[in-house]
């Protein structure tokens, strides 16, 4: 099953792809599928092949045609990125690594290695970044580090967001879905003239899916006097099913242009998701001790593992175990996230050379998740954890046009605060205590950019970038009857602060209208910090930031008459100071506990290639692929780690392939579409092993989309995992301190359909 979309793929792009009758169009009609897309991610308008940067622009029409939802999703296209929902106990959070830098623990102590930006207003941490796509422009995914761009951990590289901005024409949308497992969803938008300076867009949707993993009772299921059945349906369910969806999210823009000089545009926005956790599956299970006797002629490992698409999680407790005076806990399923942001974005034009950018936002939210670590009626361990998080930051920026050369000068400072409260159970160590951590934090850094055009076809950019940072983590730590958990803990904190400078030059040559090269040489860091973990104040240890050196060369082509568009890219990193998770911190005296970590220094090199083409009018085809080799040169031998590891989703292979045609039905069309993905291995702990890893997998998924002749009215079909692939997204290993290893598998073959009309 896993080859029928490769061949089905293969057959596409060798059949039509090279063909020469294929490109047998008059030359003289220029085709519309590679038409120019201007991104901003060097802080002003460039069209996508004339910047020199390994970067992947994807528009909202091809997110729609794809029916792509969630930013994870688009990673499925663009080579050497991995963006993936986060495990159960790491709540509502984004997965990111690019080029295998990134972060994959939700914990606000450490700092996400991707940048990730919406309407260049930064999110600070993975929580909270697993966004729904909402009436975008589109989105730009930048590849290597952009230091001197965008800042601090964006060392692996960043995901910038462009929503659409209001022009007050009076237009929007509504957008209806239904499909699988009771999906409802409702998008719309509309843009309003309030005034003849004066414009506003509003934006808003709702989405709610049921899951995929039954949450089943181990008793129902299997009749045991041991373990008694705590339902009696006949479905044995113990609640809803794990892994859905449950969104709400809305959007408002003001925009205030009183002339041609100025513009100012107000943002707020408010997300509210609740939903049951993202579904676990027992991989393996190694109980110690369990209360529960086992079921005669089956080992401990096996007889509470479910099945591919079920668990028996109880997200409870009993009181007491082994004489341990422990008392009953319980724990809420369900993930909540709450969210509102308020932003302003200001342009003025003080000459035709000379403007000024300032953007000022605000962010908040809370959250609260849940996880069954062992997904039985043992009793194991449970976590609870809720967050407050604040974010402030102030950016200006000034853009000056030099005639020779373009300038672009700023600053940026950010405030930010974290409260967590953090509720762990874990029997098997008689650990039971709540934390009351707080984690504040900011960050100042100045910044300069200079695009210089040495001749008509030669451009030389270099970029400069200094920043300051300072972070805090305070420790508190309580039993659940109130008193202190650890007196020599208590009340003990760890600060991080550091200065770094980052670099770009970056030389591009354009030897024809059609056929760019560049090289490019950058840097960029991620932020250090203070283990989040400590089991006593002996793991209180700071560690120190990332930092990464990036050699870049790649060239950009369109040919054809512009029906072809081929790009590459290699690249050679020098990654020092490579943060990674420790879960083995026996020399300090503690069997359970995990340790963040400067592992050591790493070299990778890898090649990247995006094809795309429109052979005849109507018929569109696309391609990627990217090879990463990543090699630690040195490991530091405290870690017990080797250097024949890979950080977490680092896969080594990835591609991905479609093709599309628009049938002419005279008054309408119909375009049937088929993408393929492909992903190699990878593993999700730094700790390589065949518990913590995911296969490589091949998915399709198909398209099939109405249009009137106006182009207004339409009504897509979309079927996900068309061959019913059974593939992972994520894995949680917890078996070097609990025996568990949880599986986290991607939906079952699933269908969609959604009723658009524009106005």
């Amino acid at each position: 099953m896993r080859t029928k979309p490769f061949l089905l793929a293969g057959a596409a792009l060798a059949g039509f792809a090279w063909s020469p009758a294929a490109f047998a169009q008059d030359e003289s009609e220029a085709a519309d599928y590679n038409a120019p897309i201007v991104v901003t991610a060097q802080f002003r308008e460039q069209a996508l092949q004339d910047t020199p940067l390994a970067i992947t622009a994807i528009t909202s029409d091809t997110l729609a045609e794809r029916g792509q939802a969630s930013v994870y999703e688009i990673a499925n296209q663009v080579p050497n990125v991995t963006l993936k929902p986060s495990v159960a106990a790491w709540g509502p959070s984004l997965v990111a690594s690019i080029r295998g830098v990134g972060q994959y623990n939700f914990n606000p102590a450490l700092e996400p290695g991707v940048g990730v930006f919406v309407d260049d207003v930064y999110y600070a941490t993975l929580t909270g970044s697993l966004l729904e796509l909402l009436d975008l422009e589109r989105v730009e995914v930048l590849r290597g580090p952009q230091g001197t761009l965008t800042g601090r951990n964006s060392i692996g590289g960043a995901v910038r967001m462009i929503t659409k901005q209001p022009t007050g024409d009076n237009s929007g949308f509504i957008e209806a879905t239904g499909g699988s497992r009771k999906l409802v969803g409702l998008r719309g938008a509309i843009d309003l003239a309030v005034t003849d300076t004066i414009s506003a867009r509003i934006s808003a949707m709702v989405k709610s899916q049921d899951g995929y993993i039954e949450n089943l009772d181990y008793g129902c299921v299997n009749p045991n006097p041991d373990i008694p059945a705590t339902v009696s349906s006949s479905d044995c369910k113990r609640g809803p099913n794990m892994g859905g969806t449950g969104n709400q999210a809305i959007r408002g823009q003001l925009r205030f242009e009183p002339n041609d000089q100025f513009d100012f545009t107000l943002t707020g926005n408010y997300t509210r998701e609740d939903r049951m956790s993202a579904g676990p599956v027992l991989r393996s299970a190694n109980f110690d001790n369990p209360e529960t006797n086992p079921v005669p002629g089956v080992p401990y490992d096996a007889r509470f593992i479910c099945g591919p698409y079920c668990n028996y999680a109880t997200f409870q407790n009993g009181p007491g175990r082994d004489g341990y005076p422990a008392f009953a806990s319980q724990v809420d399923p369900r993930t909540y996230f709450e969210g509102f942001g308020i932003s302003g974005n200001a342009n003025y034009d003080f000459t035709d050379t000379l403007s000024l950018t300032s953007i000022t936002a605000y962010r908040e939210y809370t959250s609260s998740f849940g996880m069954d670590g062992d997904l039985s009626p043992a009793r194991q361990d449970l976590s609870q954890i809720d967050l407050k998080h604040r974010f402030f930051s102030q950016e200006a920026r000034v853009n000056a046009d030099l005639g020779m050369a373009t300038l672009t000068v700023g600053g940026f400072y950010s405030w930010q605060q974290t409260d967590m409260n953090y509720f762990l159970d874990v029997r098997p160590y008689f650990l039971q205590y709540t934390t009351d951590d707080e984690i504040p934090g900011n960050t100042l850094a100045a910044f300069a950019t200079a695009i210089v055009n040495v001749t008509d076809a030669m451009t030389v950019t270099a970029g400069i970038r200094y920043t300051e940072e300072e972070k805090t983590y305070n420790y508190n730590q309580f039993r659940l009857d109130g008193s202190v958990n650890d007196p020599a803990l208590q009340g003990q904190s760890g600060t991080y602060d550091d200065s770094v400078v980052d670099y770009r030059l970056s030389v591009d040559y354009r030897w024809s209208d059609n056929f760019l090269t560049y090289a490019t040489f950058a840097t960029g860091f991620k932020g250090g910090g203070t283990n989040p973990f400590p089991a006593a104040p002996a793991l209180i240890l700071p560690f120190a930031p990332e930092k990464l050196k990036n050699y870049e060369i790649g060239f950009k082509s369109d040919f054809l008459n512009n029906r072809v568009r081929f790009n590459l890219t290699g690249f050679l990193n020098e990654y020092d100071g490579v943060q990674l998770t420790r879960l083995d911190v026996a020399e300090f005296g503690f069997d359970f506990g995990s340790l963040i970590v400067n592992a050591g220094n790493a070299t990778t090199k890898g090649i990247e290639a995006e094809f795309s083409a429109e052979p005849v009018d109507g018929f569109n085809l696309n391609a990627s692929a990217s090879y990463l080799n990543f090699e630690f040169d040195y490991v530091d031998p405290a870690t017990f780690l080797t250097t024949d590891v890979v950080p977490p989703f680092t896969p080594e292979w990835k591609w991905a392939a479609g093709a599309q045609y628009e049938i002419d039905l005279g008054n309408s069309s119909l375009t049937p579409r088929i993408d393929v993905v492909y992903q190699s291995s990878i593993y999700t702990n730094a700790a390589n092993a065949p518990s913590n890893q995911i296969d490589e997998y091949t998915v399709a998924n198909a398209h099939l989309t109405w249009k009137n002749y106006e182009g207004d009215l339409s009504i897509a079909l979309h079927v996900n995992n068309l061959f019913d692939e059974y593939y992972l997204l994520n894995n949680f290993d917890l078996s070097g301190s609990s025996g568990i290893v949880q599986d986290f598998p991607a939906a079952p073959r699933e269908f969609s359909v959604v009723l658009r009309k524009d106005f």
